[in-house]
């Protein structure tokens, strides 16, 4: 989903927040209050597309990636 799509999504969240206020309806658990219409989407969410990747992680993926390479290696062969 674009950032376009993202905020023609929230806007039409915003609208229909609007219409439930003049009619009066209730607000329910489930809805999304609107202030925080955006918390539901996943792309804005912490760790996202364009999220950094901690150091402490990457280093740990990368030990785990040599290790299993070690095992794999038919040492007697060589």
């Amino acid at each position: 989903m674009s950032l376009k799509q993202t905020l023609k999504k929230a806007k039409q969240i915003e609208r229909q927040l609007e219409q439930q206020a003049e009619t009066g309806v209730q607000h329910s658990l489930g809805t999304v209050k609107p202030r925080n219409y955006l918390a539901l989407d996943p792309l804005l969410r912490k760790g996202g597309i364009h999220g950094k990747e901690d150091i402490d992680i990457v280093r740990k993926k990368r030990r785990r990636e040599t290790k299993q390479q070690l095992r794999k290696t038919d040492w007697l062969s060589e």
